[in-house]
């Protein structure tokens, strides 16, 4: 389903962000016209309201709780008047509702990609920000307020209301930069419906849920992996919200990912060239033989924002696809592709683009393989030079036949077998027997003349 709904950009920041404050991320979400479905939501709704992307598709799932006795007559005066502003009690699909000041207005779906009618109600939304006095001070007090993993509070729409200290260890922020906010918009894009499905799974439950895996992004701009425990306490009447314990683990991941990159390079040997990219396509390790047959150094492999800026033009945008086609779950496939090398040469690369095995932990992760193929395609184009008779004189002498066995094999003169293996000296501009034989080595067996096409002298 297309959206019209504001969603995250993909890419990583350039620079480091501001800290999170300013206009609040876009709270639109796409309604049926008589409220009663939600047919799509920006990602910081889906978050404040737990909407599956799963739930979106299936646009059968309410956002307004039934209970209000406010919600007939809005709905009556929006459907009179065309437009609705107001206070409304808001219903997320797990947890408790929030009160928020809503706007809902009518609009025509002409041109919006969503299945079902044409008219559309469109909700915008705000809530309070009133974080309570003497949180902080009650919780400065518990042992977990000094503790070096971070805990957070957040209200049952998704405001963050407390925030320990370490935070600013952990992700640069001071704690009253992030204190009422929602903090969706610095979970990681691919992450975003993870943690929504996370937190739906933790709904209603009594105990802590097992611990999963997010990055975040750190003020400076750099993604963090961190290990994330989601506890629902809105039930409870001293939190009224959602505990999050959350810790640091971008190192350990780190050590994971090279301790997996080595049982790689160890598996596939020296002669394989393998290496690891970001799924944004940017060289994060890679072994010796991966630079040797790029023809690049460490220093300008590391260098590169994306892998595809030392692939040959012409190759280079079907290079960057395949690696999002890849990143996005597709299954890995051996292309061929033309490389560029400082030098200005350019080799040909049998490449194969994979999720490393343990990707549920290095998510932001892929595992590239290369073999130089380039003196195989140097002797298929060697190859292509020559007629078909030439081709099969040439896989011949290949075979290590002389002129005599040559010409008894195609049942022709030898005078005509000298006449084809001079043409095939003068098309690869060889001048020896044995370097034609070289040019077309790398092939790994050419064609056998078993069935000759011809009979007779020529």
């Amino acid at each position: 389903m297309g959206s019209p709904i504001p969603q995250h950009d993909d890419a990583a920041p350039a620079s480091a962000p501001d800290p999170p404050h300013g206009d609040p991320a876009p709270r639109i979400v796409l309604l049926t016209p008589d409220w009663s479905r939600a047919l799509d939501a920006s990602t910081t709704c889906r978050f404040q309201l737990r909407l599956s992307r799963e739930d979106i598709l299936a646009g059968t799932t309410a956002v307004f709780d039934p209970t209000d006795d406010r919600l007939g007559p809005a709905r009556e005066e929006q459907r009179r008047t065309g437009r609705f502003a107001g206070r409304l009690r808001l219903q997320p699909k797990e947890g408790t509702p929030f009160e928020a000041t809503v706007s809902v207005t009518s609009v025509d779906g002409t041109d919006v990609e969503v299945a079902g009618p044409r008219d559309l109600a469109v909700l915008e939304y705000d809530v309070d920000r009133q974080v309570p006095t003497g949180l902080e001070r009650q919780w400065s007090r518990h042992p977990l307020h000094h503790s070096p993993d971070v805990v957070a509070l957040y209200e049952a729409d998704g405001t963050l209301r407390y925030i320990s200290p370490s935070v600013t260890d952990v992700l640069g922020y001071a704690p009253e930069e992030m204190t009422g906010q929602v903090t969706i918009d610095l979970v990681h894009p691919d992450d975003v419906e993870p943690m929504i499905d996370a937190m739906l799974a933790v709904g209603g439950t009594t105990g802590p849920a097992e611990p999963v895996v997010f990055r975040v992004r750190h003020r400076d701009g750099r993604w963090r992996h961190l290990e994330v425990m989601l506890r629902d306490l809105s039930e409870d009447p001293e939190v009224g919200g959602s505990t999050v314990h959350f810790r640091d683990i971008t190192h350990r991941v780190e050590q994971l990912g090279a301790s997996y990159f080595d049982g790689l390079t160890a598996l596939d040997g020296p002669a394989a060239g393998v290496a690891n990219i970001g799924t944004d396509g940017r060289p994060v390790r890679f072994n010796d033989r991966f630079a040797e047959v790029l023809g690049r150094s460490r220093e300008a492999l590391l260098g590169l924002a994306d892998l595809g800026e030392a692939v040959h033009p012409e190759d280079r945008e079907g290079h960057r696809a395949e690696v999002r086609r890849v990143a996005d779950g597709g299954s890995p496939r051996a292309r061929e592709w033309r490389f560029l090398r400082p030098d200005g040469t350019v080799a040909w690369v049998s490449s194969t683009v994979q999720r490393p095995v343990v990707a549920s932990v290095l998510s932001d992760l892929l595992v590239v393989s290369v073999t130089d193929v380039t003196a195989r395609k140097d002797a298929e184009r060697a190859w292509a030079l020559l007629s078909p008779r030439e081709q099969e004189v040439l896989g011949l002498l290949v075979r290590g036949l002389r002129n005599r066995d040559i010409a008894g094999a195609l049942h022709v003169s030898i005078h005509t077998v000298k006449h084809h293996v001079q043409s095939v000296l003068r098309k690869l501009e060889v001048t020896e027997r044995a370097h034609a034989v070289a040019r077309v080595a790398p092939l790994e067996a050419p064609p056998d003349p078993a069935a000759p096409r011809e009979t007779g002298r020529r």
